[in-house]
């Protein structure tokens, strides 16, 4: 079949490499679609977009995940990578010399000195200790305010609070009772019946998702450079995997969890600077993230 033939021919080694140094992308929308056959995927049409992207439209959103993963099974022999979208979300087209100059970017650049949330960080506001005696009890309320000087900012009453939450296992599965956990795929968006399609972008490389797609944390040229810097950051160090764009909401799966301690309150703190409307504290994210296998990012206007 054709399907076949190009995958051989890409195992091979035979297809010239595209920017990036990457494979070039199928660019048969039957083919992709023949590759589907036996999954989730199969019989749904795959149709071409913008910018060189192919839609698969009627996509089950109880079905999301095994549809992300059927067509993730299959990028090695088609050369793009699946992104669960809302309809006609893709509308970026990016020329080879863009995409050339966002993957320097992003295997170059560093996020952190442009996506942080360093700007939001203030004193403690009484309402948050009263908050936080609340949650947390009296005992752990009396301490902070006993150990930390009046005029303690959010930050530093979240690292504390993080800290102390390390040493009483207790404690930890007391407040996450109370406070949601924020691990896992529960917290994802799930979108009506006939607002997903998933799109297949002509890259082997999710951090350049944002060469066609738009998020509304990464609105101007600057920081859609530092978004895709982020991505790869994450998929190297941690397994992060694209998995869904729906324009103020990014979802991932995650291989490689970051271990409990500075990694995670490292990882935290970049998850809430990228998805800027996150209302959990970072304390009670870093809790969940050390064995989290999925991430969900908000930035809404």
């Amino acid at each position: 079949s054709t399907a076949v033939a190009q995958m051989r021919q890409r195992r091979r080694g035979d297809s010239p490499g595209n920017v990036a140094g990457m494979s070039l992308p199928m660019a048969d929308p039957a083919a992709v679609a023949e590759l589907f056959d036996g999954s989730v995927l199969a019989g749904l049409p795959v149709v071409e977009d913008v910018g060189g992207a192919f839609v698969v439209d009627d996509i089950d959103p109880e079905r999301m995940l095994p549809s992300w993963r059927a067509a993730r099974a299959t990028v090695a022999a088609t050369g793009r990578w699946p992104v669960m979208i809302g309809p006609e979300e893709v509308y970026l087209d990016p020329t080879p010399d863009e995409l050339t100059a966002l993957h320097q970017a992003a295997t170059h650049d560093d996020p952190w000195l442009v996506f942080n949330h360093d700007h939001l960080d203030g004193p403690v506001a009484e309402w948050e200790w009263n908050h936080l005696r609340s949650l947390l009890g009296d005992a752990l309320a009396d301490r902070a305010r006993h150990d930390l000087p009046a005029s303690v900012v959010d930050s530093v009453l979240d690292r504390w609070i993080y800290d102390r939450m390390l040493d009483d296992p207790a404690l930890v599965a007391r407040v996450l009772r109370v406070v949601g956990d924020h691990a896992g795929t529960h917290c994802w968006y799930r979108p009506q019946p006939g607002q997903v399609q998933l799109a297949l972008l002509p890259t082997t490389a999710p951090w350049l998702a944002p060469a066609w797609l738009q998020y509304h944390g990464a609105g101007d040229h600057h920081r859609r450079r530092a978004l895709a810097a982020a991505l790869h950051e994450w998929h190297r160090r941690y397994g992060a995997e694209l998995v869904a764009w729906w324009g103020t909401m990014l979802q991932f799966v995650v291989a490689r969890p970051p271990a409990a301690g500075d990694p995670a309150w490292e990882v935290a703190g970049q998850l809430k600077a990228v998805g800027g409307s996150l209302q959990m504290r970072q304390w009670s994210l870093a809790l969940a993230v050390d064995h989290s296998d999925a991430w969900f990012l908000h930035d809404r206007p």
